[in-house]
């Protein structure tokens, strides 16, 4: 039966490199998106901090509020005057900064004791003005309260009796932490690579050759039928687990390259890391390549199968985003259900956070469970008339 299992196997990665252009298009697919995500991050995350660093501020009718100037100056804020017909810019994009619009009777009210309304201008969808936003209603804050605080004193009110609370920020995330959400893109990706990487080995394996006619004479040979469809797996699989690899070997040498020092500290992504992620996604390559050859077997045609493929490939993506959107937290039923049990590891290895043996035990044995029982199945179909010439 091994002799049997290794010939199918090499003729089935034989025939799979003679597609060079998919395998090549999958393989370059695979090694380009680390370097290209974490370059494209890393590129928006300085680019935004660069703008939060701006000491700059639009304001319409800074001579109306001389004592705001002053604060401005106070604080090394530059203020630019803002253009004319800035609430136009602003909605069609021109201008991506925030504006503050004093009105003319700022100061006589501010001295008369009254409460003065100040508009704030913006367009909270674009990105790239949310640090000018955030600027502009720091500022404001600050400005707010130090005026109160004046008015008190002059009334002969202590400030310590508005100051009700004094705020000690005290963050306990370690960098490592803090760049586990910049880095949820790894194991998203890594999951992605698993069902991309086998998706065209299974289907021209299977459904493919049932649409040439070749998988008839193919089962005529007197061998195990076990062997076949082992051999036919490890090639799919072989194929999966490649491009986990290359996937997660582009992201931890992109993280050498980051722009930003700051990032570089934050993104800690080496070779430990590298090394749990294989031993957590490699069996559940080789689940998913066992589970895309029983689908596609159902299919009559290559693009038939690649429906159902698909349907596939749309649950792995699904099952992960639970944990994102729906803030599911960490439990133990989670280890035993695939793509959900890798994506509560994984995210657990980029934060650092301690990691048992159930941890990866448990996933490890789903993934081997359930690949025998898809090979059993596909073995158990190849067997039926319907499938072999029903076409």
């Amino acid at each position: 039966m091994k002799g049997t299992a290794w010939a199918v196997m090499q003729k089935e990665i034989t025939d799979g490199m003679r597609d060079r252009r998919t395998l090549l298009t999958v393989l370059l697919t695979a090694l380009l998106m680390g370097p290209v995500l974490l370059l494209l991050l890393g590129n928006f995350v300085t680019g935004y901090e660069q703008k939060s660093a701006l000491k700059q501020l639009y304001v319409d009718g800074i001579e109306y509020a001389p004592e705001f100037a002053n604060f401005l100056a106070r604080n090394g804020i530059d203020a630019l005057h803002a253009p004319n017909d800035y609430e136009a810019q602003i909605r069609s994009g021109k201008l991506q900064e925030a504006v503050i619009a004093f009105p003319p009777d700022f100061t006589e009210k501010l001295h008369h004791g009254k409460t003065v309304k100040i508009r704030l201008i913006f367009d909270e969808s674009r990105n790239q003005a949310q640090p000018s936003i955030r600027r502009a209603e720091a500022l404001l804050h600050a400005y707010s309260h130090e005026t109160m605080l004046l008015r008190a004193m002059e009334r002969g009110v202590s400030p310590e009796l508005l100051k009700v609370v004094e705020i000690e920020q005290v963050n306990t995330a370690t960098p490592k932490q803090r760049g586990a959400f910049l880095m949820f893109l790894i194991p998203m990706f890594a999951l992605i690579g698993a069902v991309i990487g086998s998706m065209s080995a299974a289907i021209d394996t299977t459904a493919g050759e049932r649409e040439r006619g070749s998988l008839e004479p193919l089962l005529m040979n007197p061998v195990d039928l076990r062997a076949l469809v082992v051999g036919k797996w490890v090639a799919v699989a072989a194929q999966s687990c490649t491009v986990v690899v290359c996937t997660l070997a582009s992201f931890a040498l992109a993280t050498h390259f980051v722009p930003s020092e700051r990032l570089r500290n934050l993104f800690q992504f080496g070779s430990l890391e590298f090394l749990r992620f294989c031993a957590l996604m490699i069996p559940f390559a080789c689940m998913i390549a066992a589970l895309q050859m029983l689908v596609a077997t159902y299919g009559r045609t290559y693009k038939e199968a690649q429906t159902y493929a698909s349907y596939i490939a749309l649950v792995v993506n699904f099952v992960p985003l639970i944990t994102i959107f729906a803030q599911v937290k960490d439990a133990t039923w989670q280890l035993f259900v695939p793509a959900l049990a890798q994506q509560m590891v994984l995210s657990r290895v980029l934060r650092g956070d301690p990691i048992g043996l159930p941890d990866y035990f448990l996933p490890l044995a789903m993934a081997v469970a359930l690949s025998v029982l898809f090979l059993v199945f596909l073995t158990r179909l190849l067997q039926q008339e319907e499938i072999i010439f029903g076409r």
